[in-house]
């Protein structure tokens, strides 16, 4: 028998050990959408993944008020994105819609889910399920001048801390600092005020959006009390005449004037002032509430899900889970100044150097997310029930009536 040449032998052990090898797996390159407002600290989380890993992430930003009809109208054309940041006050509205797939088992088995705060755990269940969890929070917080605070004879160092001393130190602010004015809101802008407002309601233990029409809604301590302190600052004059008709343009801006005593905002703000007011002395707080340790917060910013549909829910989920470590949270988030989901994390070594950013993110931990369908319709809207209570209690003087009118609007937008 001729034996094969030495060539033929050597090409049929090549081609034998090519078969045996497992084949090459393909990195992907997955899509993620964000809203606009978070799609900076979005990008930071990408950069980093995709530093570190195969598979690729690319960004998507969509305009904030297209959001919610954009995964919509997707999802139904079967055109979806691996990943999904948004707004995580719609994800009530987007989980009962069946928009979302559901990572219960996966995220229930991760110990750094425990770690993410309630709020965004509480607002991403539905029915029992979890179909997601905190990527690039933001939280209110009580934003006071400490410069005009020492100029009223009130200690900088020493916030208020009820919603009675808010109302006590911005009279005295106002009576005694020549220009200035102890108190300032939005006064025509629904989103603004339940950011800043509500928590102080919540907090004193306060139930304000109803999940159904016979649920509880605008009831408990704490929804006359804060309106009742507006109103009288506002009759007193302690609040400028121009936040009646603010829909919230001068938000921000009221305060980098440099005469707004206190008022309440965001953790956004420590970056703005920074940057727009470099020399002015401002300190933070959490929003009291009516007796001294009910501290609050709204939880807002982004979410981060899986749309139904999407073509790597496999990877998609390996990046929900990675961007919960420690890495993902302190070098992703912290490091560029951006509020960790996780409340373990709020003193870390990045918030040191400016202990604001740690008093903000603490108040991640302690804060609350309205749990509501037809947000929107309860509060953003230009006439919603939530911003005409304030107008009336606040402006017209009918505190009662207002309180009234609004919980029977809420709960008939709630039963649709």
């Amino acid at each position: 028998m001729k034996l094969p040449g030495a060539w033929t032998m050597a090409l049929a052990m090549s081609v034998s050990t090519i078969a045996m090898m497992p084949a090459a797996a393909m990195a992907e390159t997955l899509s993620l959408w964000a809203r606009a407002s978070s799609a900076n600290a979005a990008q930071h989380m990408i950069d980093l993944w995709n530093s570190t890993h195969d598979d690729q992430i690319e960004l998507t930003t969509i305009p904030d008020n297209q959001m919610v009809t954009k995964l919509a109208t997707s999802v139904q054309s079967g055109d979806v994105p691996d990943l999904i940041s948004f707004d995580l006050i719609f994800m009530p509205d987007f989980m009962k819609a069946g928009l979302l797939t559901d990572l219960t088992e996966t995220l229930g088995n991760d110990p750094n889910q425990e770690k993410v705060a309630k709020a965004f755990r509480d607002l991403a269940t539905y029915d029992g399920k979890l179909y997601g969890t905190g990527f690039t929070p933001d939280v209110s917080i009580l934003l006071y001048n400490k410069d005009v605070f020492e100029a009223a004879g009130l200690d900088p160092e020493v916030p208020p801390k009820t919603i009675g001393e808010i109302e006590s130190f911005a009279r005295q602010i106002k009576e005694n600092v020549p220009d200035a004015y102890g108190y300032y809101f939005s006064g025509s802008c629904g989103g603004c005020n339940i950011f800043t407002q509500a928590p102080m309601m919540w907090g004193s233990g306060a139930t304000l959006l109803p999940t159904s029409g016979d649920a509880p809604a605008m009831e408990g301590t704490g929804v006359r009390e804060v309106l009742q302190m507006l109103q009288n600052l506002w009759n007193e004059g302690v609040i400028p005449e121009s936040a009646e008709a603010d829909t919230g343009s001068n938000f921000q801006a009221a305060f980098e004037t440099g005469n707004i005593g206190i008022m309440g905002s965001g953790g956004f703000a420590i970056a703005a002032l920074k940057a727009n007011q470099p020399d002015m002395n401002f300190g933070i707080a959490p929003l009291p509430g009516v007796e001294e340790g009910d501290a609050s917060s709204f939880v807002g910013g982004d979410v981060i899900a899986i749309p139904r549909g999407a073509e790597h829910p496999d990877l998609a989920t390996e990046f929900i889970t990675w961007q919960l470590t420690d890495e993902a949270q302190l070098e992703g988030l912290a490091k560029n100044l951006i509020l960790p989901s996780r409340s373990d994390l709020a003193d870390n070594k990045y918030f040191q150097e400016d202990p604001r950013y740690i008093t903000t993110a603490e108040a991640v931990g302690i804060g609350q997310t309205p749990y509501a369908f037809h947000f929107n319709d309860m509060v953003n809207a230009d006439q919603s029930p939530w911003l005409t209570m304030i107008q009336v209690a606040v402006f017209d003087g009918d505190i009662d009536g207002a309180i009234e009118e609004a919980r029977a609007a809420l709960r008939d937008i709630a039963s649709q």
